[in-house]
């Protein structure tokens, strides 16, 4: 992927340059049978929920089933790699969190097993929700500055939780690490539900879940919410006051996103963007989407690009400072 997101200009112009590889009439007609979706995580979380939000009504609208596919590892590599060796016919899709496209390639880099230049294409991001802080109610902080005079009191002391090498949970802790020079202890796991089940456990102290994740465990009195990682604070609970106030800049944000391999035609990206536009704003999907704690989104084509492209120049000396040894 390192290739493709290197810059706007190279990004836009290899896109410029893909050719259709079916007829155009068959691309129109699509889907004339069911689709596979690879989400590259463990079913039950935000990505593989919002992903089953979404296929559901791509079925009922599109008169095809969509089926989901979870394949999870390697922060989400194994099944984005899945996805993007298939047939480019658009009868295999993936949804991903946006920091599977712009962190992993600047991780795994030659191990990562697809090139994005060649591979894979986004097509629409449909949600979007900041990271939430949270820590074992022994954690004697509740404040995002007392918070970050614990970890340096405690080095070597700590740990906290991630679904894996790479995801906005390690990367929204690593921004902690290199803005304080706390030195605390990674435990990667597979799904969130294990970080919230060790994490209530005492076995990790603390975890920069997605908000959906970690606001019910605040809610229900088993966490203390330190903060969220969006730049302004999040309309579901105003109180919860951001990183970005004490460390400026500070941003991490979960996002659905719809992707197929780079060669699907484009009849068939066009159609599938419009139709998931649409869903984002039906009533029914809003009200859903609400009750997950997920702002809808409405991103595609050159804008979701560029924005993607952005998010990689960004992130590439964050994860070069974090020196994350390749898996």
């Amino acid at each position: 992927m390192r290739g493709f997101w290197t810059s706007t200009a190279a990004c836009l112009a290899a896109i410029a340059g893909l050719t259709a590889i079916t007829n155009p009439a068959d691309a129109q007609q699509w889907p004339t049978r069911p689709v596979t979706v690879i989400v590259p995580f463990a079913a039950g979380g935000n990505t593989d929920v919002a992903a089953r939000i979404f296929t559901d009504r791509l079925s009922q609208r599109l008169g095809q089933q969509f089926i989901v596919e979870n394949k999870s590892g390697a922060g989400g590599s194994i099944g984005i790699s899945a996805m993007a060796k298939s047939a480019p016919d658009g009868y295999t899709l993936g949804v991903v969190t946006a920091g599977t496209l712009f962190i992993l390639p600047h991780i795994y880099k030659d191990k990562l097993g697809y090139d994005g230049m060649k591979d894979i294409r986004p097509v629409a991001m449909v949600g979007t929700q900041p990271n939430m802080l949270i820590v074992h109610p022994s954690v004697p902080a509740k404040t995002v500055p007392e918070f970050l005079a614990y970890l340096k009191a405690n080095p070597d002391k700590l740990a906290y939780g991630s679904s894996g090498i790479g995801t906005s949970q390690h990367l929204c802790m690593e921004l902690i690490v290199q803005h304080t020079g706390a030195k605390l202890a990674h435990v990667p796991y597979r799904a969130s539900n294990q970080i919230i089940q060790d994490l209530l456990g005492g076995q990790i102290q603390m975890t920069c879940d997605q908000f959906s994740t970690a606001y019910p465990q605040v809610q229900g009195g088993k966490a203390n919410a330190i903060a969220v990682s969006s730049l302004e604070r999040y309309g579901f609970d105003k109180s919860i006051p951001t990183l970005a106030e004490s460390i400026p800049g500070l941003e991490v944000t979960w996002s659905a996103v719809f992707i197929t391999p780079s060669n699907v035609p484009e009849n068939i990206r066009n159609k599938l963007a419009a139709e998931l536009i649409a869903i984002t704003k039906e009533p029914a999907i809003i009200e859903r989407l609400k009750a997950l704690s997920v702002t809808p989104a409405s991103l595609s084509g050159p804008d979701l690009e560029k924005n993607i492209v952005a998010d990689y120049d960004k992130w590439r000396p964050i994860v070069e400072r974090a020196k994350i040894p390749q898996p």
